[in-house]
């Protein structure tokens, strides 16, 4: 629901800035800003969801449990611990409806098969929702939109929600890991007996 009121609110705010800076003061001309606005706005979450489904169709084992690439460093995991992302990310949506896998909840955390499979979606998110971020850019390059009133504007707050979700997917790697590595090593010492 945040993200719904704050795209929402954005497309009315960014209309509402360009009708009041365009001096041009008619119903029509709002409705006409609002329109392309509207259009900015659903370019970018088409640019984000072809971005991840092309994300998601890169080979797994780039987003394997233990991948280097997503590995978070020491002062990574202090900076999100000063931003206090644990006590903000429930209000920030997870959307595993969309992949049919979702990250709200670790539902079985003693499965390596599980936690692995956990760990490989938040991979997979992190580079869509990167992707996305960055390359929410390229609807500056619409001719039906103002680059720097409309097209920006809608760019930056796209870079903002997305990330969002990408901090909370990599503040929860290393607690993610770390159970993975106690799930391998419980099941191993199960195989040995």
């Amino acid at each position: 629901m945040f993200y719904l009121l704050t795209i929402i609110s954005a497309d009315i705010l960014i209309a509402l800035a360009n009708f009041i800076f365009d001096g041009s003061y008619t119903f029509s001309a709002f409705l006409h800003l609002f329109l392309f606005t509207s259009l900015g706005v659903i370019a970018v979450i088409a640019v984000d969801g072809i971005l991840a489904f092309i994300a998601r169709r890169l080979p797994e084992r780039y987003f394997a449990p233990e991948a280097k690439l997503f590995t978070v460093s020491k002062s990574e995991q202090k900076f999100y611990r000063w931003l206090r992302i644990k006590s903000w990310k429930k209000y920030v949506p997870e959307l595993g409806c969309f992949t049919g896998f979702h990250k709200d909840s670790l539902k079985d955390p003693t499965s390596s098969e599980y936690v692995g499979r956990f760990l490989l979606e938040s991979n997979y998110g992190v580079l869509g929702h990167v992707l996305g971020a960055l390359l929410g850019f390229l609807i500056m390059l619409l001719p039906f939109l103002r680059p720097f009133s409309v097209a920006l504007p809608i760019a930056i707050v796209n870079f903002i929600l997305s990330t969002l979700p990408t901090m909370i997917l990599r503040f929860n790697t290393p607690y993610l890991r770390n159970i993975y590595r106690r799930a391998l090593s419980r099941e191993k010492q199960n195989i040995d007996k």
